[in-house]
């Protein structure tokens, strides 16, 4: 009998990432790390407290974020699962533990406290903080909503990306964090977004700094260099002389100002736009997954039905597959309702576990995204999905079985470099659904034109040509299969040029 090759690839290494910061179980570890991070500082503090009988060690500061924390914690409750479900709540997570916390760990390791024990507890959870470049990625995400969700600055500001609302709202600082992170990155487009509509609020509430760290004087500074680099020279001017109005005796605003007055504008607003990346799949990419539509198949594309499995093109009557052909070349099929929801969960949480055992080993270490999951229950979930998807006839050869693999989605999306064959010749690969839909998420087909919406137990098959992608997910996380198509040649036969059967 012929066989399916089947590997479920993760998505951080599948996908040509080596993790996946913003997948929900990145999440989950940074919740647990904050949890023994708020325990194991808190005892330190109170024996500090009790053993001295003033703050030898100014550990003053510390108890108020701390406070902070606790307050939040309960808030939470036992609802961690929808708390990092939530986008702004991942990046609050992600900033508490860059900023925050990274100066308490500063503040008690460099100390000389008596409690050495708990000292080294937290030495050992110090490197597995978030850094610059996570806390980066997840501000980037953020101002990402405007291209892929169409939101505008204050409809984040509010959270209105779903009906769930976050935690906390996004504060000025948090809105100064992701304008910083877009300027850095050089992406002048989202600086100036976020920088405007700090400024109004600026002005409007006659704000002098941000928690004290960022006076308002140097967010406009900002904003007009932001202009500057983007060869606005007019904006550039505009917002230093509202600098001047509102503090005239700004030196810095005087000399920026005389300086803009010899510079040639070398850009027009209208031109003003977000980054573009400079592949062109990148580029197809982000233009479908922003696309409103839910549903886009290329117009060189015929749909017609297919029931499975067939023979010489002739469909068996028992069939029980259905499926429909969505691109011709190269062949993109989706099959529906490939597999129950039992099955779904089942597999799903198979990858979760052994994908949360993988980083328990090392704890609070990068989740790694890529474990096979073997199946070892009576009820056989995996091996009957195997059977169920050797069915369809998409090799001239005898196809091969590998081990299945399961990956995770968050809100950076992913997209896939092309596939390399090894020894065996590499025909395809067969994309599953394994969660319900929630806001992105849609498998996309990007130099083909093709945008597939999340549909659980519904799998897509695509040809190795077809290079794919995965939306980003903007509440939650989804679960997909990968599932890689191996023909084995024999050794007197040269591959067929046309790789799929004609019939299709």
């Amino acid at each position: 009998m012929a066989r399916v090759a089947v590997i479920f690839f993760l998505s951080c290494l599948s996908f040509g990432t080596s993790q996946d910061t913003t997948s929900v179980m990145n999440f989950e570890k940074f919740f647990r790390m904050e949890e023994e991070l708020l325990t194991l500082s808190d005892l330190i503090v109170k024996q500090e407290l009790r053993s001295h009988d003033e703050d030898v060690h100014q550990f003053a500061n510390i108890t108020s974020v701390l406070e902070d924390v606790k307050a939040i914690h309960r808030d939470i409750g036992r609802n961690v699962a929808g708390y990092i479900s939530h986008p702004i709540n991942q990046f609050h997570l992600t900033r508490r533990l860059y900023h925050q916390w990274r100066e308490v760990l500063q503040r008690i390791l460099n100390s000389d406290t008596c409690v050495k024990a708990l000292k080294v507890k937290l030495q050992n959870i110090e490197d597995n903080v978030p850094d610059k470049n996570v806390f980066s990625t997840i501000a980037s995400t953020i101002s990402a909503l405007q291209l892929y969700k169409g939101l505008t600055v204050e409809q984040i500001m509010r959270g209105d990306i779903t009906e769930v609302e976050p935690l906390q709202k996004l504060t000025l600082a948090d809105a100064f964090a992701i304008a910083q992170t877009a300027y850095e990155k050089d992406d002048m487009f989202y600086a100036i977004e976020w920088l405007k509509y700090i400024i109004e609020e600026v002005k409007t509430h006659r704000i002098s700094d941000i928690d004290d760290k960022v006076s308002s004087s140097a967010i406009f500074h900002m904003l007009s260099n932001a202009y500057f680099r983007a060869g606005l020279v007019k904006e550039a001017q505009t917002v230093l002389a509202d600098l001047l109005r509102l503090d005239p005796k700004n030196v810095a605003a005087k000399r920026n100002l005389e300086y803009l007055e010899n510079s040639k504008a070398s850009g027009k607003l209208s031109d003003l736009k977000p980054k573009s990346p400079s592949k062109k799949s990148r580029r197809l990419y982000e233009e479908l997954c922003g696309s409103p539509e839910k549903r886009i198949i290329s117009k060189s594309s015929k749909l017609r039905c297919l029931y499975f499995p067939l023979r010489n093109g002739i469909p068996y009557m028992k069939s029980d597959i259905k499926a429909e052909v969505v691109n011709g070349r190269p062949l993109i099929i989706e099959m529906y309702d490939m597999f129950d929801n039992g099955t779904a969960m089942a597999i799903s949480y198979m990858g979760y576990k052994k994908l949360m055992e993988s980083s328990t080993v090392r704890r609070y270490s990068e989740v790694r995204h890529n474990a096979a999951v073997y199946d070892t229950t009576n009820w056989k979930w995996i091996p009957n999905l195997q059977a169920k998807l050797s069915e369809p006839k998409l090799s001239h050869f005898t196809r091969l079985f590998f081990s299945l693999r399961t990956f995770n989605i968050g809100t950076e999306g992913q997209l896939r470099n092309p596939e390399i064959g090894g020894q065996s010749a590499v025909v395809g690969n067969f994309y599953a659904f394994f969660t319900d839909p929630t806001v992105g998420g849609e498998l996309v087909f990007p130099m083909s034109r093709i945008k597939i919406p999340v549909t659980k137990g519904n799998v897509v098959f695509a040809e190795i040509k077809a290079q794919v992608g995965i939306c980003p997910v903007y509440y939650g996380s989804q679960w997909y299969g990968s599932q890689t198509l191996f023909e084995k040649i024999p050794p007197n036969q040269c591959p067929q040029k046309q790789r799929i059967p004609r019939f299709y």
